[in-house]
């Protein structure tokens, strides 16, 4: 994980999460686990999780796109078509009382369907068919 990501979206984002009872097991991309999400999540009351976290630069001209990793392209499609549940949490920042907003649609995402294909290239959606 990028320092600039862990400041702005993860240590927020992780916050909230610990508050709401849920534990996280956050895992540090090496040379062993190149494509693994950023962390899994756990909750007595809910199923398991994986998360990847992402920050979204608004650049001009930018689609604010989310870019995944080389070695993620490759695994999160394989993940996904066995039923591993892998939520993408993308946002400029979300630091501060006046991002509680943000971070509250975000979590409610947890408990939608995985929404790691929107993060798919359509060339690493078709290795899902």
């Amino acid at each position: 994980m990028a320092q600039r990501e862990t400041v702005k979206v993860v240590e927020p984002f992780v916050a909230l999460l610990k508050h709401r009872g849920w534990t996280v097991k956050n895992f540090h991309g090496n040379q062993y686990q190149q494509g693994v999400p950023d962390a899994y999540i756990m909750h007595p009351d809910y199923s398991p999780r994986w998360v990847e976290f992402k920050v979204i630069e608004p650049r001009k001209g930018s689609s604010g796109a989310v870019h995944l990793t080389d070695a993620q392209k490759k695994t999160f499609p394989v993940w996904h078509a066995n039923g591993v549940p892998i939520y993408i949490i993308a946002a400029t920042d979300l630091r501060g009382s006046d991002n509680q907003g943000k971070r509250e649609r975000l979590y409610k995402k947890l408990f939608e369907k995985p929404n790691v294909l929107f993060a798919m290239s359509k060339r690493s959606q078709s290795l899902l068919y």
